[in-house]
């Protein structure tokens, strides 16, 4: 990976404190209008910020005031509300215009939801950033344990085989959106991996231990989808080529020999937050291992290399556990407290998620309504007021600090390679060469357009 330039920012320091003290949760019926558009773009630059911060070594300033300043329930509550909008409004919007023309619109608030759990999962690994979201703690974790569903069943849906490109390059422009939105879920899915490790190991620190451990271990039996997800290894795929490709920094691109030798990132995370709940104390008391979840904890004993127990020390105690369990019967330790209402570990108050309610109260009945207000929205009719939204958006999404987040910069958008090459005419997407520039028109073609006819 390419250094990153510690003089870079997406946000001044007077910035930062405006745009973090600004932020409000949105409305599921604002969103596309000229407030929620600004909104989309603050949030994005912040984003960009924390993790030049946390990826340049620099004290990490944009954290520490998101935290501070008692922000990240709200980043909770966006990527709930555009859940919900993609649950309930997004399919009546494809009801109302079959083959939508104007899709950029809808791609910017799918985009925004990949942008709020990008920017928790980044500012979790802190236990103050557990700490500020104790309060929405229950919603974030089945907020993540969706998406953790959701990547089965895209993965189930063959998510992760190859498309040939003159399947892509002849999509109709629904098809086209639909395929852009699985591509974000998918992102958001292996960003949550790391987001349920972290609630797992702060989950005592902010003090609703007993509750998360009923979700984490009874209610949605988290480590047997862990040890599915290793098994599945979604984080790999082959191209329509035959050829080798890895989910890194957002996008599918052709491994380097550094890659290949070290564990992916997605799968390093889904083995520590598994060790996390089969080592954690409470376990007993909360999670029967059968013959079944025995069975499939025991198969992933031996995919723990040396060469991983090198690279992650830590993963040494939960190898040792899958050794002891596949000799030894835990059944009667595993259910002798199990079940005894009062016993050690059992939960008398359950925390129950309520923002993922709210949001559905603002859509009930009135789902058809807001798809017809958020289509109008997304109409960009060539006014000035929308050559200035499309040129505030194109900036946020091709400025030096976004390209910085991206392994050292570009990456082109047909092959995957360093690019150094932009499209002339829109300005919104990078190439290796005129070949690759070639090939992805028919795909490119209708966001092209859209861009140069608002943004020039």
């Amino acid at each position: 990976m390419v250094d990153k330039d510690p003089q870079l920012r997406a946000l001044e320091i007077g910035e930062v404190d405006m745009f973090v003290e600004s932020m409000e949760p949105a409305r599921i019926e604002s969103i596309g209008n000229q407030a929620w558009i600004d909104w989309h773009i603050r949030l994005q630059k912040i984003n960009q910020q924390t993790v030049l911060e946390a990826q340049s070594m620099q004290e990490e300033f944009t954290k520490e005031l998101l935290i501070s300043c008692g922000k990240l329930p709200v980043l909770v509550r966006e990527a709930i509300c555009i859940q919900v909008w993609r649950l309930k409004i997004y399919p009546q919007i494809l009801k109302l215009e079959l083959s939508p023309q104007h899709t950029f619109g809808i791609y910017i608030v799918l985009y925004h939801e990949a942008v709020a759990v990008g920017l928790l999962e980044t500012v979790l690994f802190h236990e103050d950033g557990a700490q500020c979201v104790s309060e929405v703690m229950v919603d974030l974790l089945h907020y993540a344990i969706e998406q953790l569903t959701t990547l089965l069943a895209l993965i189930n849906d063959n998510y992760l085989k190859p498309r040939s490109a003159n399947d892509i390059e002849n999509e109709t422009p629904d098809q086209e959106l639909e395929r852009q939105k699985r591509d974000l879920q998918f992102n958001i899915s292996m960003r949550c991996i790391t987001i349920v490790r972290y609630i797992a190991e702060h989950m005592e620190s902010v003090g609703v231990g007993a509750s998360m451990a009923t979700d984490l271990y009874k209610t949605h039996d988290v480590p047997s989808l862990l040890a599915h997800l290793i098994s599945l290894r979604p984080w790999t795929r082959s191209n329509d080529s035959g050829e080798q490709q890895i989910f890194i920094h957002g996008r599918w691109s052709k491994p380097s020999s550094e890659d290949l030798s070290q564990m992916h990132r997605s799968e390093a995370q889904l083995w520590l937050c598994l060790r996390q709940l089969l080592l954690e104390p409470r376990l007993p008391h909360h999670y029967t291992i059968d013959d079944t979840r025995r069975s499939t904890f025991c198969r992933l004993e031996a995919k723990l290399t040396e060469d991983m127990l090198d690279q992650i020390p830590p993963l040494i105690d939960l190898k040792t556990f899958l050794c002891r369990l596949s000799v030894g019967d835990y059944s009667s330790l595993h259910n002798r407290t199990n079940g005894v209402r009062g016993g050690p570990g059992c939960t008398l108050i359950a925390l129950v998620p309520q923002i993922k309610d709210e949001y559905l109260k603002q859509v009930h009945k009135r789902t058809k309504q807001l798809a017809k207000m958020h289509i109008e929205r997304f109409f960009l009719n060539g006014s000035e007021e929308s050559r200035d939204v499309a040129k505030k958006l194109v900036e946020s999404y091709t400025s030096d600090a976004a390209l910085a987040l991206d392994s050292g910069g570009a990456k082109c958008a047909k092959c995957g390679d360093k690019a150094s090459k932009k499209c002339s005419r829109c300005k919104s997407e990078w190439y290796c060469g005129r070949e690759c520039q070639v090939q992805q028109w028919p795909k490119h073609k209708d966001i092209c357009d859209q861009f140069a006819n608002l943004a020039v």
